[in-house]
């Protein structure tokens, strides 16, 4: 420890030294792609540069407020967000836990903590194929997934590493590229002048335990930040134990008045044991090893009227899956991420905001594969994917946020990529308001190009392509979302929200993952009949009767149809509950206690994974017709937390936490995921009531 404190005074007083001008302030932001680190509101009659109606936000920049509720921004848009507070509020121990409380967000594990290959994190009804990168995971504003089969990286992000997360829901072309969804992690770093120690550790059930800790400092227009982080846990049932270390840091210069220098760094390494098939008991893989590391390197710009940044990112990836009794062999999945990424907002006359950025997207990936009992390989070295993807988009608002106003938008985000098929999305949205109540519609068109994973089957052990095939000819998904939210902010009372809408996908992928047959053509790559359809209504609210207490709920009902190659049609899509419900509070009492809660119930979630392989001489639908078999048992889990906060001037405490946490409190059984054989299923139960002791200490 004295080591670290030493390397952590010194950079600071090396920063002191080497800085150009010491007129970085405390609230400068962090530059990618979240709010301002500030506390005051922007006055957006004067071309502000924030959210539209931008509650107040944390010292790590992310809005403060529910996770339930949406923040409305300019461009007729919205995105909901989890603080680092709520993080921990819900004793999160990973990041899928993180997001339980938001609308039309679910996800599906095994275990207590982890996940495992193939889909996993579901958003408005999408995300469940398989291989598909349809849902895109950030970390710092720049890629960090498994793109080869499309993993979520559940085991790869440290919840002790991040400062908040934004959860975007639909297309949104001005705010990220391909894909229908996306999740960004903001990673922490320091914000106010002085030093900081922080240490935490928690243990409970089935031999979980975890441990944390941070330090950082910032002097004058220096900052940094490193924290390290280790979970375990001995799983709640035979062969799901799991555990997860972290290594991570921020370092910030800054170089004027207004121009940031700011490097991150982050080393994960992960195991998740894969629990046997419930109907079988033999495992279908053994377990899933992972090891992922990161580094952005930022130069960020702000000034009166505005900001942005220039990015540059590595991202190395490996995936090691151990099969058991289904395949009997390994897998080892490469995902190298590179490239660079600007980003301007400003404002050129009153009122108005213009977006202006480019991303440059660079995938190398390879898959080997080896069998246990012939020690045979096969891999596959994949084509590198380049996208260059250049975007725009601007607004005017007219009137004054105090009384009426209007406000139209207007974008447009296009994909050049080397390998498949050119396209453009455009946006458009407007926000009729008055005060504090909003009226907003918003279009937005959506593309979600594949991973160069669909070109598997004509790659096992070869070096290029069938010559008859031109990839260029390779359409990408497409899908049209139609928006309309209604808002109204009561400050310090209340807020509520209503959002309806409605998703038009077509153009759906198939990947040729088989061998045989013959060479397919691009027809069969991307199906023009395969089609769906998504209606959904999102209801949500938050209030505060009392400065101690805290109540928020959200609600989703969905919708859909699809209908598939051969032409048959269904009502129902995995992972995409007719009803859902998310609610909780925060109640503070007794000066030093407070109580948290949250209740989650989700109501006809049918599991299945749309598998996109098919045989090239006969593609068959993808889309299934999931049966009542298919259907989970609804879903009902209610969480609490209780919170003993204290300081100790004498030890520079500034503030400390003991905690007992308790998840499923009634011991309720619930799944995520099932398997199907037949006309018999095996669910994946989840643990039963499990606690959770630990303390918070921060100096």
């Amino acid at each position: 420890m004295k080591k670290v404190s030493a390397f952590v005074a010194a950079a600071v007083l090396a920063g002191h030294c080497l800085c150009a001008q010491p007129g970085w302030t405390a609230d400068s932001p962090s530059g990618t792609g979240g709010t301002e680190a500030s506390g005051s509101k922007p006055d957006l009659t004067q071309g502000s540069l924030s959210a539209y109606d931008l509650p107040a936000v944390t010292a790590f920049g992310v809005a403060d407020q529910p996770p339930t509720m949406p923040v409305q921004t300019r461009f007729g848009t919205q995105y909901n967000v989890v603080t680092e507070e709520q993080i921990r509020l819900q004793n999160s121990l990973d990041f899928y836990d993180a997001l339980r409380n938001v609308p039309g967000v679910m996800y599906q594990k095994k275990n207590i903590i982890g996940g495992q290959t193939s889909a996993s994190l579901y958003v408005r009804g999408r995300g469940a194929s398989h291989p598909s990168p349809d849902i895109n995971i950030y970390f710092d504003d720049v890629p960090r997934s498994g793109v080869l089969y499309g993993q979520a990286l559940a085991d790869g992000i440290p919840v002790y590493a991040l400062g908040g997360m934004e959860i975007y829901k639909y297309p949104q072309p001005s705010r990220f590229g391909s894909g229908y969804a996306m999740l960004n992690f903001i990673p922490k770093y320091m914000t106010k002048e002085g030093y900081e120690f922080r240490i935490g550790a928690e243990g409970g059930s089935y031999g979980t335990v975890a441990e944390n800790v941070g330090m950082g400092a910032k002097k004058d227009c220096f900052d940094i930040y490193a924290a390290q982080s280790f979970i375990s846990t001995l799983g709640h049932k035979e062969h799901t134990a799991a555990y997860q270390t972290s290594y991570y840091g921020n370092m910030g210069i800054a170089l004027s008045d207004n121009w940031t220098l700011r490097m991150m760094a982050n080393r994960v390494d992960a195991q998740t044991q894969a629990p046997s098939n419930p109907i079988t008991n033999t495992r279908e893989r053994d377990r899933f090893d992972t090891q992922t590391s990161l580094a952005t390197l930022s130069l960020i710009n702000k000034y009166k009227n505005a900001s942005g940044y220039l990015k540059g990112y590595y991202n190395d990836t490996l995936f090691y899956l151990r099969g058991d009794s289904y395949d009997k062999s390994t897998s080892v999945q490469t995902n190298n991420l590179y490239g660079l990424r600007a980003r301007e907002t400003y404002s050129v006359w009153e009122g108005s905001e213009i977006i202006n950025g480019v991303d440059f997207d660079i995938t190398d990936l390879r898959n080997d594969q080896r069998f246990y009992a012939t020690n045979a390989t096969t891999s596959w070295e994949f084509p590198q994917h380049r996208m260059l993807s250049p975007y725009a988009a601007i607004s005017q608002m007219f009137g004054s946020k105090d009384s009426f106003h209007i406000t139209p938008s207007a974008g447009l985000r296009l994909y050049t990529s080397n390998l498949f098929e050119d396209k453009a999305a455009p946006q458009a949205g407007l926000v009729l308001g008055y005060n504090n109540s909003n009226l907003a519609f918003n279009y937005s068109r959506g593309v979600n190009y594949p991973s160069p994973v669909v070109l598997q089957g004509l790659l096992a052990n070869k070096t290029s392509l069938p010559s008859g095939l031109n990839t260029k000819d390779i359409r990408p998904e497409v899908v049209d979302h139609y928006e309309v939210s209604l808002s109204h902010n009561q400050p310090g009372l209340f807020t509520v929200s209503a959002t309806a809408f409605h998703d038009d996908g077509r153009d759906r992928l198939r990947a040729y993952m088989a061998t045989a047959g013959r060479a397919p053509t691009a027809d069969f790559f991307t199906s023009s009949t395969a089609e769906y359809k998504i209606d959904g209504l999102e209801l949500s609210g938050s209030l505060t009767p009392t400065d101690n207490l805290e109540l928020f709920a959200g609600a989703t009902w969905m919708k859909t149809w699809a209908k598939g190659d051969n032409g048959i049609t269904t009502n129902t899509m995995p992972y995409t509950p007719a009803f859902a419900l998310q609610t909780g509070f925060k109640w503070k009492f007794y000066d030093n206690f407070q109580l948290s809660g949250d209740y989650q119930y989700l109501k006809d979630v049918y599991a299945a994974t749309w598998m996109r392989g098919a045989s090239p001489a006969a593609p068959s639908s993808n889309v299934t017709t999931l049966n009542e078999i298919n259907r989970l048992p609804d879903i009902n889990v209610f969480n609490a937390r209780i919170d003993y906060t204290f300081s100790y001037d004498d030890m520079h405490l500034e503030e400390g936490k003991v905690y007992l946490a308790v998840n499923n409190i009634f011991n309720t059984p619930y799944a995520y995921s099932m398997e199907v054989s037949g006309n018999n299923r095996g669910l994946y139960n989840m643990p039963g009531t499990t606690f959770m002791v630990g303390f918070d200490l921060k100096f």
